[in-house]
C-alpha cells in the first residue's frame, strides 16, 4: 500500500474555489454595466488591469533608463566642454604671452630709436624686494641669455638700474632709486658733471638727490640729466631725469639739486637690458685709437 498517495481535494475546498471564481466574474460583470461576459472576455477583463500595471511599470523603467542615459550624455558633454575651455584658456594665455612679447619688441624698437648705438634684450620682472617701489628686482634673463654683471637696464627710454648679480636663468637689478645707488651724471646741455644718489625716503616725493654740481654752472628747472662719459659702469647718454630744484650747498662750494627720474618705479613689468658693458666700450675705443695711431 502506497503511504504517500495524494489525498483527493475535499469537496468543500472545490466549492469555495467555485464561489470565489463566481464572485470575480460577477464583479467584472458589474464593472461592465451588467453585460454577460464570455469566458474569454472574463479572463481578458481579469487580466487587463494586470497588463496595464505591467505596461506602466515597463514604461516607468524605460523612462528611468532614458533619464540615466540623458544624464550620462550631459556629463560627457560637460566634460568635453571643460576640455574645450581648458584648451581655449591655454590659447588665450599663449596669445597674451605673444602680445607681451610683441609689446617688448615695440619697446625695444623705441629704445633703439633713442639709443641706436646699443644692443638690447627684453626681460620680464619676476620678483622684487619688499616695499612699494622697484628699488631692487629680479628679471627672467640670465647668463644663458648673455646677461652679465654691470649691464645697464633701461625702461621707458630712461635709466632704470644696473645688473648686480647673475645666475644662469635670471639676474638681479639694483634700481637708481636704491639707497646704495650712485650714478655719475651730467647736464646734457652743458656737460657739467654731477652725482645722482638714490634715496628711498626722498623718492616718496618722486625725487632723487643730485650733488657736486659746479658752483658756477648754469642750472635751471627742467634741465635734462644723463649718464656721464666718465662713469666706469654706466654707458654715456642714458637719461636719468630732469632738474626740479637747485640750491647752493652748505659749504658754498658747489650746487645741489633734486631731479625727477625719467623712470617711474611704481609698477614696472618689463625692462630692456643693454648687452654692452661700459668696460668693453672703453676697451674697443682704446683699440680703435691705437689702430689709428
Amino acid at each position: 500500500m502506497n503511504k504517500h498517495k495524494k489525498k483527493p481535494m475535499k469537496p468543500r475546498y472545490i466549492l469555495w474555489l467555485i464561489i470565489i471564481l463566481c464572485l470575480v466574474f460577477i464583479g467584472v460583470s458589474l464593472n461592465n454595466n451588467g453585460e454577460k461576459l464570455s469566458i474569454q472576455k472574463g479572463i481578458s477583463a481579469f487580466l487587463l488591469p494586470m497588463e496595464k500595471g505591467l505596461n506602466s511599470m515597463g514604461q516607468w523603467v524605460g523612462e528611468q533608463k532614458e533619464h540615466s542615459r540623458s544624464v550620462n550624455d550631459l556629463l560627457e558633454e560637460n566634460e568635453n566642454l571643460e576640455q574645450e575651455i581648458d584648451q581655449l584658456n591655454a590659447k588665450i594665455s599663449s596669445m597674451e604671452n605673444n602680445l607681451s612679447e610683441l609689446e617688448s619688441l615695440r619697446e625695444l624698437l623705441k629704445m633703439k630709436e633713442v639709443y641706436p648705438d646699443y644692443e638690447m634684450v627684453g626681460a620680464r620682472i619676476i620678483s622684487k624686494e619688499a616695499g612699494n617701489w622697484y628699488h631692487s628686482f629680479i628679471i627672467d634673463k640670465g647668463s644663458n641669455d648673455g646677461i652679465k654683471k654691470d649691464m645697464n637696464v633701461i625702461y621707458d627710454n630712461g635709466l632704470a638700474g644696473i645688473v648686480t648679480d647673475v645666475s644662469a636663468t635670471n639676474a638681479t637689478v639694483r634700481a637708481i632709486i636704491d639707497d646704495t645707488s650712485s650714478v655719475s651724471g651730467m647736464l646734457s646741455k652743458s656737460t657739467e658733471l654731477c652725482i645722482v644718489n638714490g634715496d628711498l625716503k626722498l623718492y616718496q616725493e618722486g625725487l632723487l638727490d643730485v650733488e657736486m654740481i659746479a658752483k658756477d654752472a648754469q642750472v635751471t628747472a627742467g634741465d635734462e640729466v644723463v649718464t656721464s662719459y666718465i662713469s666706469d659702469k654706466y654707458l654715456p647718454g642714458l637719461v636719468i631725469g630732469y632738474i626740479s630744484d637747485v640750491q647752493m650747498d652748505s659749504s658754498n662750494l658747489s650746487q645741489n639739486a633734486k631731479i625727477t627720474p625719467k623712470v617711474s618705479f611704481d609698477n614696472i613689468t618689463s625692462v630692456m637690458v643693454i648687452t654692452q658693458l661700459k668696460a668693453d666700450l672703453v676697451a674697443s675705443e682704446t683699440e680703435a685709437e691705437e689702430g689709428e695711431s
